[in-house]
């Protein structure tokens, strides 16, 4: 509650949060011990925050709840993540797999859009939407 009414007053003084990320001071809400995109909802304002975890949901007690990116870097105007696998060693050497894919959204961001397609890369959710693969096969892209 006190990040998020920081953030709304133009940030903190323990640090600096660049402006372009907290224009609209949205917020992404997920379940702990959920995966797949389940249970995400993003937010922007506390009130609505609050409602979700406490009352909607009360049967759920571990939330992660973490400061929405609002004015992230784009591929073709979609949002992305990239996939890498890593093995660390007992003795913390860390050698990296080259291949890896990234993940695309299948809509053109928009901070407006309501609906999750545009703002979460999650395979298992991209794959119900009417726009999967229109512009990837499989939204997915290796490099």
């Amino acid at each position: 509650m006190t990040r998020f009414k920081e953030i709304a007053r133009g940030g903190s003084k323990k640090e600096k949060v660049p402006f372009k990320h907290c224009e609209q001071n949205m917020w992404l809400v997920k379940p702990a011990s959920l995966n797949q995109g389940r249970g995400i909802e993003i937010f922007r304002n506390l009130r609505d925050i609050n409602d979700f975890i406490f009352h909607k949901n009360p049967q759920t007690k571990s939330w992660v709840v973490q400061k929405y990116v609002e004015k992230p870097f784009l591929f073709n105007g979609r949002k992305f993540d990239i996939r890498v696998w890593a093995v660390v060693t007992d003795d913390f050497r860390i050698y990296f797999y080259k291949p890896g894919y990234l993940r695309t959204s299948s809509a053109e961001y928009n901070l407006k859009a309501k609906d999750n397609y545009v703002h979460l890369t999650n395979q298992c959710l991209q794959v119900k939407g009417e726009g999967y693969a229109q512009h990837e096969e499989g939204n997915t892209l290796n490099y």
